[in-house]
């Protein structure tokens, strides 16, 4: 029986170097495509807080459809009207702050699809309506699109 301790060692040692690395401080697989998923999310965040409504665009497909989360079509936003929309939703807010965590990513290589799921905390000043400062947070998803053989696009989740 003790001759077959170090063999069950030096195989579980084995099995464990075989899962995946993961991002430090996260549950995702180190991947390219998890890494470049993330950077798409960074950049959204960056481009919100910036109010920066081209690069919004920028990173999105032409086939970017959102419905606001309602079923009032006020609020729906595509690929065309994404600038203006966002912009007028933007201009009443001041002091904007987001903070994006991914919680999962998961791909559809067939699709060539991932959906993440990430959760924000938002805080802002809308001056028009009271001078404190307001925040949301919330769990939500973001689907993109693989283009080309890295490049992610957002499809909806905005």
């Amino acid at each position: 029986m003790r001759k077959f301790i170090p063999l069950v060692a030096v195989l579980a040692l084995a099995l464990a170097g075989c899962s995946p690395k993961k991002i430090p401080g996260t549950d995702l697989d180190d991947t390219s495509d998890t890494r470049a998923v993330i950077d798409v999310l960074q950049k959204y965040r960056q481009a919100v807080e910036a109010k920066n409504t081209q690069a919004l665009q920028q990173l999105a497909d032409e086939s970017f459809r959102d419905d606001g989360g309602s079923s009032a079509p006020e609020d729906d936003l595509d690929f065309a009207t994404l600038p203006a929309k966002v912009a007028q939703r933007l201009a009443k807010i001041s002091e904007l702050k987001l903070d994006v965590t991914v919680r999962r990513i998961e791909f559809d290589d067939d699709a060539k699809m991932a959906r993440v799921t990430y959760s924000y905390q938002l805080s802002f000043k809308m001056p028009e309506y009271s001078s404190r400062t307001q925040s949301e947070n919330d769990i939500k998803q973001m689907l993109l699109k693989r283009v080309g053989d890295q490049e992610w696009k957002i499809t909806s989740g905005i």
